[in-house]
C-alpha cells in the first residue's frame, strides 16, 4: 500500500508539472485533516483547532514524525497514527486516554497513570485524588489497593488525600470521612470496615467523625441530640 501511494505520489508530481509553474509544495499544501476515532472527552471542532498548524503545509515535505508531534500535543490525545492521503488529505487516528480519576485542581490521571492538563475539565463521575505535586503515582498506587480492600462493601472513594506530612485520608461517597494517619493504612482501614459494617453503616448521618489512627479501635464523633 505505501509503494503504491509513493507511486502515485510521483505520477502526481509528473502531471502537476506540466500544469503550471507552481512549487511541489503549493499542489500537495495539506488542505483537510481527516480525524478518526472513538472521541468521548474531545471533539472534532476542538482537534481541528489545535492541529491547525498542519494546515497549508506539503505533504511532500511534512515527515510523518513531525505531524505526530503536533497531534500528541493535545491533551486528550495518547497516541495516534498519522497518514498521507495524496494530494491534499492529512488522515489522524486518534486514541484518547482514557480518564480514571481527578487530579488536584484542574489535572486528571488516566487509567495509564499519566496526569493530563485539559483545557476544559470534563463533568464526570470520577473519584478526587489529592496529594503534593508529585506524588501522583503514590496516590495513585494506594487508591487502588484501597479500591481493592473495598470491594466486598458498599463504600466507594469520592475523595482521597495525602496531606503534606504523609497523612491519608478518606472520604466516601457517602459522605462520611474517615482519618487514616501515616502508618498501617490498609490494617487501620479493614479496622475502620468491621466497625462500619457492625455498628455505623444505618447511622451515617449522626456521625461527625470518624478517626481510625488508634491502634486497637477508631474514634467516632457523634452529632448532639436536639
Amino acid at each position: 500500500m505505501r509503494l503504491a501511494a509513493f507511486i502515485g505520489a510521483i505520477l502526481l508530481i509528473v502531471v502537476a508539472s506540466f500544469q503550471g509553474e507552481d512549487s511541489p509544495d503549493t499542489w500537495f499544501a495539506i488542505e483537510k485533516i481527516d480525524i478518526q476515532g472513538n472521541l468521548q472527552n474531545t471533539t472534532q471542532v476542538e482537534l481541528q483547532r489545535e492541529f491547525s498548524s498542519l494546515l497549508g503545509q506539503s505533504l511532500l515535505g511534512l515527515s510523518v514524525k513531525e505531524a505526530l508531534a503536533v497531534v500528541l500535543s493535545s491533551p486528550w490525545v495518547e497516541k495516534a497514527e498519522v497518514r498521507k492521503v495524496w494530494p491534499n488529505t492529512l488522515q489522524v487516528i486518534v486514541h484518547e486516554y482514557v480518564p480514571l480519576a481527578y487530579w488536584r485542581d484542574g489535572q486528571i490521571i488516566s487509567a495509564s497513570a499519566v496526569v493530563i492538563s485539559p483545557r476544559v475539565l470534563p463533568d464526570l463521575p470520577l473519584p478526587i485524588l489529592y496529594g503534593p505535586v508529585d506524588s501522583s503515582d503514590v496516590v495513585l498506587e494506594q487508591f487502588g489497593l484501597i479500591s481493592q480492600v473495598l470491594a466486598s462493601t458498599s463504600l466507594r472513594i469520592a475523595r482521597l488525600t495525602l496531606e503534606p506530612r504523609g497523612a491519608w485520608q478518606i472520604v466516601f461517597s457517602n459522605g462520611l470521612a474517615v482519618k487514616l494517619g501515616r502508618d498501617d493504612i490498609l490494617e487501620r482501614l479493614q479496622r475502620f470496615i468491621a466497625v462500619y459494617k457492625s455498628d455505623l453503616s444505618g447511622r451515617i448521618e449522626q456521625i461527625t467523625s470518624v478517626d481510625a489512627r488508634y491502634p486497637h479501635g477508631v474514634a467516632v464523633g457523634w452529632k448532639k441530640k436536639n
